[in-house]
Order: C-alpha cells, then sequence, then structure tokens
C-alpha cells in the first residue's frame, strides 16, 4: 500500500450555505462573497480567466522538475499556459553554464521578485536568475545537499540550507550590479547549542566524519519579519530546531530544540503579522502499517522563540509543505502520504478546514497574489527524494486550487509524454510581475 487516502472523514461536512456562513463566523475560516451559490464557475478552469482583471496583480508560477536527467524550470503565466522553460541539462550541455546544476529542488524570490535562487541539492549549488530574461546569472557551490537557498528580508543576503555538510551559508548579494559571493558559514556540528542538543543523534541527512553517520542537518529555514534570525528545521529523519542569530559577525545559534521538544523537518511559514512562526513535522510512517494520521505542527513567538504550541492533528499523513495565504491569517499544510492538507486560522492557531484531494503526492505550495488560487507541486512515479511510498505521485506537476471551496480545478503535467516517468516536482513559487 503506498498511499494513506482512506483516512477517517475528521470534520462533518457542512450542509446548507447557512452552515457554512456560521461556521466561518465562529471560527473565521472562510473566504466568503467571491462566487456566491454559482457552482459551475467554482469547478471550470475558466474561474483562472475569469478571476484575474479588474486590477488583481498579474503573476508567474515557476514549477521546479527535479526529476532524473530533467532538471528543469517550467513557467506558467496566470492563464496557465506554459511560457518558457529553463533547461539547465540542455544549457550546461551547450556550453551556456558553467557549473551542473543537478537536482533543482527550491526556489525563491527576493522582495521585488526580479531574482530567483534555485537550491539544487545533487549538484551542491545555489543557480541565481534574473527573472526577466530567464538569464542564470551565477552558480555558487555552497556544499553537499544544498536543499533550500532563499533571500533575507532586505535582499542583501542569501542563505542555503546544506544537509549534506551539515552548514547554514550566506551568499552575499548586490542586486544592483548583480554581484554574489560566499559569505559566512555556521558549521552547526561546531556550535555549542547543536551540541548539547544534537551530539550523538543518528537519523538525519548530514555526515559526521567523526562519528561515521549522519546527524541532525539544516533543511528548510524561514526568516524573522526584522531579518535577524533564521529558524531552521533539521532531519530529514531525526527532527529538531534551531533558531540563528544572522546578524552577528559570527552566525550562532540562540536557541535549540531537541527531536524530543520540537520534532520538526519541513515546512515554515511565518505569520502574515510576523509575531508567530509555524513549523511542522512529516513522519511518513510504516508503509506495510499505515497511521491514520502522523506528523505535527508547532507555534513559536519570534519575540522570544518560545514554543506556544504543538499538535498532532494533521488530519493525514508526512505533513510537508506549509504557506500562509497573502489573502488572510490562513495557514495551508499539506500532508504527502495521504493527498489531502489543513488550514489553520494562525489568529487562533486552530484547524478550521480540512483540504481533500489535492494531488496525487502534495509537497510544496505558494498562492496567487490576491490568494485566490493556490498551486501545489505533485510528485512523478519515480520520486528521486523523500520516503518513496509516500512520495510517489501519479501526476508530476502541479495542482490549481480555488481557495474560495478549497477544490482542484486543475492539474497541469508540463514534462512530455516521453519524460513523464523522471519527471518529478518539487519546489513551485509563485512570481509577482506588476
Amino acid at each position: 500500500m503506498r498511499k494513506y487516502t482512506n483516512l477517517p472523514n475528521l470534520l462533518k461536512p457542512n450542509h446548507s450555505v447557512l452552515a457554512i456562513f456560521l461556521a466561518c463566523l465562529i471560527f473565521q475560516g472562510c473566504e466568503f462573497g467571491m462566487y456566491g451559490d454559482d457552482t459551475s464557475l467554482r469547478d471550470s478552469e475558466d474561474t483562472i480567466l475569469a478571476m484575474r482583471g479588474k486590477g488583481a496583480k498579474d503573476y508567474e508560477i515557476w514549477a521546479l522538475d527535479q526529476g532524473a536527467g530533467l532538471s528543469r524550470i517550467h513557467i506558467y503565466n496566470s492563464s496557465l499556459e506554459e511560457t518558457d522553460v529553463i533547461d539547465f541539462t540542455k544549457l550546461f550541455a551547450h556550453g551556456e553554464l558553467e557549473k551542473e546544476v543537478t537536482m533543482p529542488h527550491m526556489i525563491e524570490f527576493n522582495s521585488t521578485y526580479e531574482y530567483a535562487a534555485i537550491a539544487s541539492p545533487a549538484s551542491g549549488n545555489v543557480a541565481i536568475i534574473r527573472a526577466s530574461d530567464r538569464e542564470v546569472i551565477e552558480i555558487i557551490e555552497t556544499g553537499a545537499g544544498a536543499h533550500m537557498a532563499s533571500f533575507t528580508p532586505d535582499d542583501k543576503s542569501i542563505w542555503v540550507a546544506n544537509i549534506g555538510t551539515v552548514t547554514f551559508t550566506e551568499i552575499t548579494a548586490d542586486l544592483t550590479s548583480e554581484s554574489f559571493a560566499k559569505g559566512r558559514e555556521l558549521d552547526l556540528t561546531k556550535d555549542p547549542e547543536w551540541k548539547d542538543k544534537f551530539k550523538g543523534v543518528e537519523g538525519g541527512g548530514g555526515g559526521d566524519l567523526d562519528l561515521k553517520k549522519s546527524v541532525s542537518a539544516p533543511v528548510c529555514h524561514e526568516y524573522t519579519a526584522d531579518g535577524a534570525f533564521a529558524y531552521l528545521t533539521l532531519g530529514p529523519g531525526a527532527g529538531g530546531l534551531v533558531v540563528v542569530d544572522i546578524l552577528s559577525g559570527k552566525p550562532k545559534i540562540v536557541k535549540a530544540f531537541s527531536p524530543e521538544e520540537v520534532k520538526a523537518n519541513c515546512g515554515l511559514a511565518r505569520s502574515r503579522d510576523g509575531r508567530k512562526m509555524y513549523a511542522n513535522w512529516g513522519d511518513p510512517g510504516d508503509e506495510d502499517n499505515p497511521p491514520a494520521q502522523s506528523g505535527e505542527w508547532y507555534v513559536f513567538n519570534t519575540s522570544n522563540h518560545t514554543l506556544i504550541k504543538s499538535s498532532t492533528d494533521t488530519r493525514g499523513v508526512d505533513a510537508h509543505g506549509a504557506r500562509v495565504s497573502p489573502r488572510g491569517p490562513w495557514l495551508w499544510q499539506v500532508n504527502r502520504g495521504s493527498d489531502n492538507g489543513i488550514v489553520i486560522n494562525t489568529q487562533v492557531d486552530r484547524i478550521v478546514h480540512t483540504l481533500n484531494d489535492v494531488g496525487s503526492s502534495p509537497d510544496i505550495l505558494d498562492f496567487s497574489p490576491d490568494g485566490k488560487f493556490a498551486f501545489i507541486s505533485l510528485r512523478g512515479p519515480n520520486p528521486i527524494s523523500g520516503a518513496a511510498h509516500v512520495a510517489t505521485g501519479e501526476t508530476p506537476g502541479f495542482s490549481v486550487i480555488n481557495t474560495s471551496n478549497r477544490r482542484k480545478i486543475a492539474v497541469i503535467q508540463p514534462a512530455p509524454i516521453e519524460d513523464r516517468e523522471a519527471s518529478d516536482f518539487h519546489g513551485i513559487k509563485v512570481r509577482s510581475i506588476n
């Protein structure tokens, strides 16, 4: 059994518009007034076109295919038409890149959406792309297993979580001159806080040369609103979380949570007001004895980095990607092993909706600038990362979800038919273009 889709119905269905409206008043969990009762409009792919105009920000969807032998970025406009493909394999083969970019895994834009940073674990580097003309302007090696790279809020640095070297590495950025260089670096294994909480903890992804075993390594990160601190989840297997002071001359861990305290190993998201940070733990479970639900999510106070809530109520298996909507206080979190997810109201830190059938093996997600649509990457039949029994998907690409009613309205599979077996989508990001 690969997928855990026969899960208990943990939310009772609403039976009337009035019931839904009352629930919204109580839980503040709906995005109302978009479609009225016109279900034909809600279910139609034409919704995307209908919802766009009248001053809405236009956007692009950048979806990363990390599949074996592929290494591509597929770019779609807001009408779901493919406009460009950045094929790293072909660019290198044609001599247009000095270094290989293999397995593009995660993508983040700077604050003005002019530049993208793409982390590639297999090649251990970060590719920086000028978004306007799709030009790869720099490739910087940061270490084996470069898993995630993202710009700081002031756009002056890109920090990279490197699983294989157990390091958190800075790339300095001067966007005016388009100059990028490797900067400071934190070796987590040498930090006293890491040693106190994680020395001897097995099941991570980084290689400890002294202990000859894998240790807890940085996986994903998110910054506090002022850019002073970075929260790092640790794993991929062991779990844990550290908070790093990145403004000091020498970056250092100021707070550490052991796997027993916070077993986070995946997604991070900051609340819109910046007061809270959310992290989750994705547990793939036992393939032969699947759980009804697994994983956990956590809430932190960013003013003092304290844990203020934890919950094992994920309503699915293998909690993974998480993102806060730009339209309200709604945190969406998807479950890779059960093809569903949850919506959390970040004002009260309570689940207000279950997301049903968001696509086969949902992984990472992002929203349109107006928050009306969610785009969720979907894994392929031969995944090259993650536990195979939960990461194996049937439709590599991304799904489109109407956030008003949380219904899937489209599944996009960018890879040509001949590449579908190898295709494996992971990172996805929406770029605002006006």
